[in-house]
């Protein structure tokens, strides 16, 4: 005895076959949209675990390239003050010093020479306390105060007087340190340095400005001096020294403490060019003693600069790592875009030919219904 096919039946068949046309086209439509194989970890369960640990890397891989780049700003920035530093440094060793030393008009045109001096002086400390926002950028870590102040003559860096080597020595130390990529570890129990940065696997983003000015003092050798008048006196062999013979050369030199700093430099030679008569000597000295700081300070911009280099190399390396990922993402769980639309547009015409073919199969009311 055969079977009879209702119309039920038909209706019910058709409604459920309909809807896995509906259901197809809206996962093909979701695949372009997405760029996804699939939308729930349990259609590919191990494409689904692989794609969540490439989506933590790339985040990671994200932060890194916004702190690299942000870091990238603040390094610009230093450089900006050294080279405004330098231009400065180059002023006074080139153009003011020297041109008072060879000023005809005398003491009024040194004393022109002295002001100027002061001038750069101060302009070389607002440099100094230039802000990032407000953050103090030459601060080292301390940088949400002013780091240097100059008050009659004395300079201090953090409110220690720059001249106070030990303590300056302490403050060049600094460190501040950013995670960017290289692995960023600390030292285990039990090493001297335990519980602090390895400084091999961060990056150090602080810059104590005294490293670039300078700090302590130096015994110059400024000249030579008899040591006395000698006249009438014999030396060892019974022979007469005359007027004016210096038996010790090297116990008459006259040696005198100058600033390694460059900005309280700038102020002692301002000071001698005002003084009469010209200490030309002194003046040599502390002429000599300016341009090692001014050297000094061109080793500290360089060193900038290669910290520069170094986040312009992780910068391409991340880039880089963040390229290789996404590739990797689209292998485990994305579809070629060519295929998805092919989906998309097979899923609409079975969609469009279920629905012809219902229109056949069924009458205008169940259709009208399900619209």
């Amino acid at each position: 005895m055969g079977m009879r096919i209702t119309t039920n039946m038909i209706r019910r068949n058709y409604t459920n076959n309909l809807m896995d046309n509906i259901g197809g086209l809206e996962r093909a439509r979701q695949q372009v949209e997405t760029g996804r194989r699939f939308q729930w970890s349990y259609e590919d369960p191990a494409a689904a675990a692989k794609g969540m640990i490439l989506e933590r890397r790339h985040a990671r891989n994200e932060d890194y390239i916004d702190t690299v780049k942000n870091t990238q700003k603040w390094i610009d920035s230093q450089s900006d003050i050294l080279n405004e530093l330098s231009g400065y440094a180059n002023q006074i060793d080139e153009s003011e010093f020297m041109s008072a030393l060879n000023d005809p008009t005398g003491t009024e045109g040194r004393t022109a020479y002295a002001q100027n001096l002061r001038a750069l002086q101060e302009s070389l400390v607002h440099a100094l306390n230039t802000q990032y926002g407000d953050t103090f950028i030459m601060a080292g870590t301390d940088g949400r105060n002013v780091p240097f102040d100059l008050d009659g003559g004395k300079l201090t860096y953090q409110g220690i007087d720059v001249n106070d080597a030990e303590a300056m020595k302490k403050l060049t130390g600094q460190t501040q340190y950013v995670d960017i990529g290289f692995g960023m570890t600390f030292y285990p129990d039990g090493h001297p340095n335990a519980g602090e940065i390895v400084p091999s696997s961060a990056f150090d983003m602080a810059f104590p400005g005294i490293l670039a000015v300078g700090y302590g003092t130096t015994n110059v050798k400024v000249y030579d001096s008899p040591v006395a008048d000698v006249a009438g006196k014999q030396d060892g062999n019974g022979n007469e020294i005359g007027d004016g013979v210096i038996d010790d050369k090297d116990s008459a030199s006259k040696y005198m403490p100058l600033s390694n700093n460059i900005i309280v430099l700038a102020g002692q030679m301002a000071d001698v060019l005002e003084k009469e008569p010209l200490d030309r000597e002194l003046c040599e000295a502390m002429w000599n003693q300016f341009k090692s700081g001014r050297e000094e300070l061109q080793n500290q911009f360089a060193r900038v600069g290669t910290k520069a280099q170094l986040l312009e190399n992780t910068l391409t390396r991340l880039d880089q790592e963040s390229q290789n990922i996404k590739e990797q993402y689209q292998d485990a769980i994305g579809i070629d875009p060519a295929l998805a639309i092919t989906n998309e547009t097979y899923a609409k015409y079975s969609y469009d030919a279920a629905l012809k073919i219902g229109t056949s199969l069924l009458g205008n009311s169940l259709l009208d219904f399900m619209d």
